[in-house]
């Protein structure tokens, strides 16, 4: 396989070793080796995506290589090249998907490991079955680590929404507010382009989802008026924006592009940083939207579940929490025909 190198008086780090025998050295054109090992895996995948062996089959490289380009946003598939690299996917069965998570997650709980370690090796894979390059993977995850489901009361959310007022970027106080009024994933909404958003009809659409498929969200009175304070909503390009005017970065990371904001906007609102994180915003809105709704179509289509993840909030909103919410002016049962406009976003 490949490794990251340094020549000499040379500022970036050269990809070399060999695939199917073949020595490779290879610049990156990266000096920063973060940026580095996201380009090697880069190189990886394209030199592994030629001629599949008919002897060994498809490699975990080759697959990862056509899963890519089917979902180029696809998350935590970077360290997963790096360790199975081009071992033939024949040869991925549970033994050595434990010892992956032994080298890769050590100590890692089981939840952390099903998550980033199970799950995209078993999307990879079936993708590759769906053409018949390799036997779908019948894999045992790991037990134990039931999850936990925190969430954050409606004052508190509010209190959040104002600390993030004072943060030099002041799309980070909409970012909040559309996160709890809308419950999107942190990437899908940094994602959210400006022509996809309609003030007037209420409704944005979310293209660049976790599973892939576009979703259609109903925004809140809430949303709808923090959303009017942005110059970049009906324009080309993201909505929500870096403080100098960038795009956010994707990452692989649950709501990473924002943390730091979050955790001082929440240890200014006299909350726990260690606790309430940017995913939380999620748990937050699904536990608000149903205790006030009761309608589990809505919940699960607008939070974008084609599991039943959508179970565990039900189980925790209680009446008199969807009360709470409307009187910190949380509202998600609009009345009808309010959300209902004519669209002028991208078809």
């Amino acid at each position: 396989m490949l490794k990251l190198v340094k020549r000499p008086n040379s500022p970036y780090w050269i990809a070399r070793g060999t695939i199917d025998g073949r020595r490779i050295e290879r610049s990156t054109g990266e000096s920063d080796k973060a940026a580095a090992k996201r380009a090697l895996t880069g190189i990886i995948a394209e030199l592994t995506a030629a001629a599949i062996d008919p002897e060994t089959g498809i490699t975990f490289a080759q697959a990862a290589a056509l899963y890519l380009d089917h979902k180029p946003r696809a998350r935590s598939i970077d360290r997963l090249i790096l360790h199975f690299g081009d071992m033939p996917v024949a040869d991925i069965r549970n033994a050595e998907m434990r010892r992956a998570a032994n080298m890769i997650f050590t100590n890692a709980a089981p939840a952390t490991i099903r998550r980033q370690l199970y799950t995209p090796v078993k999307a990879i894979l079936n993708l590759a079955a769906e053409d018949e390059l390799c036997q779908p993977p019948r894999f045992k995850s790991p037990a134990g680590g039931a999850k936990r489901t925190v969430f954050i009361m409606p004052d508190e959310g509010n209190r959040i929404i104002e600390a993030l007022g004072a943060d030099p970027n002041p799309h980070m106080a909409v970012i909040a507010t559309f996160l709890l009024g809308q419950g999107s994933r942190v990437g899908e909404t940094l994602a959210l382009d400006g022509r996809d958003v309609s003030l007037e009809g209420k409704f944005a659409i979310l293209r660049d989802t976790k599973n892939g498929e576009e979703r259609r969200v109903t925004l809140t009175a809430r949303t709808v008026a923090a959303l009017s304070t942005l110059p970049t909503v009906g324009k080309a390009g993201p909505v929500f924006r870096r403080k100098d005017g960038s795009r956010f970065p994707m990452s692989d990371s649950y709501g990473g592009q924002i943390k730091y904001a979050v955790r001082r906007a929440v240890d200014r609102a006299g909350l726990d940083p260690a606790r309430v994180t940017p995913h939380i915003f999620r748990h937050s809105w699904a536990t608000w939207f149903y205790a006030q709704t009761r309608d589990v179509v809505r919940l699960a289509h607008e939070g974008g579940w084609k599991s039943q993840e959508w179970q565990r909030y039900v189980k925790l909103a209680t009446p008199d929490l969807g009360e709470i919410a409307r009187a910190e002016g949380w509202v998600f049962c609009p009345e009808t025909g309010e959300t209902r406009g004519r669209s002028r976003a991208r078809a």
